[in-house]
């Protein structure tokens, strides 16, 4: 007999942000509905969909505009105004000056006016599912969910900026990409649960379960619009400089079965099997499986713990052991994909296929990851204690990673299975109760984390026991068997050269002293207040003298913290409530990329860090010229000692700014008041005659300080995308503080 019994729920949510930027904001309407639906006494339906739609203005990184407004100059000295520096584009003039060759700061304030990046995201999802109850106990379900996103980025140059110069379009251009991505996903599973003798509970369930994505884009740039143009809005008028588009498909198929077993609740054991195929990986190699078992122990339910019922409520020992599966890279990467192209020949133009830069691996295999875990849990003096204490040790065989090859095979990478590593670790979670009367509590929230990776090894190098991954040019990585991850690797930053290292000679100048060390193979004038490093592989030149090289790179520091964690306290009184958490890292160490580009002397006339005026000087101000004097220098220069003072800004000191050094390898250790909550609920009475369950007022800082001694904008960086090069600060966007005032209202 039909029951037609059903909840339902709907509901609109919109999110406005500002930037830190002008016209960098963010925007998002979105519209959920929720029915759960029972047909019969043994049918049931539920459904589940969303609309939503986000516009992003501006970027997210420094590389854009909040790089240019650091490096502007800050002032014209007695060339140009202010009104000048700040409306008119420069970057000519400073390019005519001496050593300004490479200026490279273009006006912000003109780019970012002159400027529309936008990006439209509409976003549709649907998610059904049928439960069936055949029998007592046995239960089918089949679940169906369909996804579907349009994206539209929108970039826009009105033909102010030095960029729309230099490509021709005085009047305008831009670009115009579509991207359509849809996923679909049905599983049906079968489950049985039934008991022996009230005391032995069995559940069993098998399972299928078929993805599917699709991804297609469209992408198009338009230079040379004429004056009176009308923008993207009709390109007709312009003339198309790239197009180009693509097409891509990934599968994937699962079929699994679990076994639950319970014995008086005391006992418990669960058994999983499944097997994936994906089309990501080539023909034999696309299946593969993944077991895992755990059990667990409730001691407290034991008969020799009646005694301490009374102050342990619960006591319980888990193991488990599980194989995991990664397929999280590239499509079609068991093959090299070639693309469309074109040459010439003569005045006529021939279409062809180019390959492109990734050369294709057709022996890839699943990533996978072998986990084994010992827990505890306890509950103890009227659950006021919890704590929880979980070992693991995880290791993961076929890395997954996408590896530079020689260019002399003519592609730049290549993805591969590079090797085994393990991480290991301890994690406690402890809660507790600190204070309950009836009108004030506080409560405690604490975890901490302990993790060490370590290299087992590495395929295909028989050679050697490590590689070194390279970041950019910029920051080298050693991956060494039986050595942790995240090691940084490269030169030892020694300070620089005082005039004690060198000798004054007659004519008045001088020469770096025997037995200091110097760069290998360099010719040219060592200065006091260079840039020096330690030479630790015994090198030395014809003369005897210690030399430093790519050979005396070595470990520099690493970028895994030794423990990270979170402490929250909630305080309670009356009507008042009070949550503060805090998060923190320690002992990891950060590649502080921004500071190499924002140091000197990198280009003459841009803006540079505040330490640099604290830098070894080769000017005499009596002069104003550069003077080889060397107790004229030490005068000049007298912290040269202090290990503080920064290089001087000749162009020996060029290679300071992008050598794999450790000077620019800094502390990421920090501790954050992430976030601070003040509410209060007004009193069941004051509410009941608006007929308000309950009424809560309440505000929310976030990002309220931050203790660290790390010197760029945020020690939490967002690490490589890469698991072998992590800890990077490559311009990372600084983290903004914001404030929440809401209420909360039940009916």
């Amino acid at each position: 007999m039909p029951l037609w019994a059903q909840n339902f729920m709907v509901s609109y949510n919109y999110t406005g942000e500002d930037g830190i930027m002008d016209r960098h904001n963010y925007s998002k309407n979105s519209v959920r509905a929720k029915l759960n639906h029972k047909i019969f006494d043994n049918v049931r339906f539920n459904f589940a969909t969303s609309l939503q739609s986000t516009t992003t203005e501006g970027g997210g990184s420094l590389g854009g505009t909040l790089k240019q407004t650091i490096l502007q100059p800050i002032t014209g000295g007695v060339l140009w105004t202010n009104d000048q520096m700040l409306n008119q584009d420069l970057a000519d003039e400073f390019l005519a000056m001496p050593g300004g060759t490479n200026y490279d700061a273009n006006n912000p304030i003109i780019n970012n006016r002159s400027i529309d990046n936008k990006k439209f995201k509409r976003m549709a999802t649907v998610n059904a599912g049928l439960e069936i109850d055949i029998i007592k106990g046995l239960t089918f379900r089949t679940a169906g969910s369909y996804m579907w996103t349009q994206t539209r980025k929108d970039y826009w140059d009105n033909g102010n900026t030095k960029t729309a110069a230099s490509n021709k379009s005085p009047y305008g251009y831009g670009s115009r990409d579509n991207f359509e991505d849809s996923n679909w996903q049905i599983t049906n599973t079968l489950n049985y649960s039934f008991d022996l003798n009230k005391k032995h509970n069995f559940t069993v369930l098998v399972g299928q379960e078929t993805s599917h994505w699709e991804s297609m884009k469209l992408e198009n740039e338009y230079r040379s619009f004429p004056d009176g143009n009308f923008g993207l809005n009709d390109v007709s008028i312009a003339t198309p400089y790239q197009w180009k588009s693509s097409k891509s498909q990934i599968g994937l198929v699962s079929v699994f079965g679990r076994l639950s077993y319970s014995f008086e609740g005391k006992y418990l054991l669960n058994a999983t099997v499944r097997g994936d195929g994906s089309s990501k990986f080539a023909r034999g190699h696309k299946w593969d499986s993944f077991p895992s078992v755990s059990a667990a122990w409730r001691i407290s339910e034991e008969k020799f713990m009646e005694a301490t019922r009374n102050y342990i409520q619960n006591l319980k020992l888990r193991a488990g052991y599980g194989v995991a599966g990664n397929n999280k890279i590239d499509n079609n990467m068991y093959a090299t994909e070639y693309g469309s192209g074109h040459y010439g020949n003569g005045s006529s133009d021939f279409p062809t296929f180019v390959p492109g830069t990734t050369l294709g691996n057709p022996e890839l295999v699943w990533e996978k990851t072998k986990t084994f875990n010992v827990g505890l849990d306890l509950s103890a003096f009227n659950s006021r204690v919890n704590l929880q204490l979980d070992w693991y040790n995880n290791q993961s065989d076929n890395l997954l990673i996408k590896n530079k090859i020689p260019s002399s095979t003519g592609y730049t990478h290549q993805f591969q299975n590079i090797g085994s590593i393990r991480n290991r670790g301890v994690e406690v979670v402890l809660n507790t109760v600190n204070i309950a009367t009836r009108d004030f509590s506080w409560t405690m929230d604490f975890n901490i984390a302990f993790n060490r990776s370590k290299v087992l090894s590495i395929y295909g190098n028989a050679e050697n026991d490590f590689f070194i991954q390279d970041y950019e040019s910029r920051m080298g990585f050693k991956i060494e068997k039986g050595k942790p991850l995240g090691q940084f690797y490269g030169l030892v930053y020694d300070g620089i050269y005082t005039t004690d290292d060198f000798d004054q000679l007659s004519d008045g100048t001088y020469k770096l002293k025997d037995g200091v060390a110097r760069l290998k193979g360099f010719n040219g004038l060592v200065r006091p207040g260079d840039a020096k490093y330690k030479a630790i592989s015994g090198e030395t030149d014809a003369n005897g003298n210690p030399v430093w090289s790519v050979n005396d790179r070595t470990v520099i520091g690493n970028a895994s913290p030794k423990f990270i964690g979170g402490w929250t306290n909630t305080f309670m009184y009356k009507g008042f409530d009070l949550s503060v958490f805090m998060n923190f890292s320690y002992g990891n160490k950060v590649f502080n990329m921004s500071t190499q580009r924002f140091i000197g002397p990198y280009l003459p006339n841009q803006n540079t860090l505040s330490k640099m005026a604290n830098r070894f000087t080769l000017i005499d101000p009596a002069t104003g010229e550069a003077t080889t004097n060397l107790a004229r220098l030490a005068e000049l220069n007298p912290g040269q000692h202090s290990g503080k003072l920064m290089w001087n800004i000749s162009e020996n000191n060029k290679t300071a700014i992008s050598d794999h050094s450790s000077y620019y390898i800094e502390d990421g250790s920090f501790l954050r008041i992430n976030t601070i909550t003040l509410g209060y609920t007004l009193p069941k009475k004051a509410i009941q005659k608006i007929r308000l369950s309950n009424l809560r007022f309440y505000a929310t800082a976030n990002n309220i300080h931050t203790f660290t001694d790390y010197t760029g904008y945020d020690p939490e960086i967002a690490v490589s995308a890469s698991a072998l090069t992590p800890g990077i600060d490559n311009s990372s966007y600084p983290r903004a503080k914001s404030w929440v005032i809401g209420v909360n209202l039940s009916f």
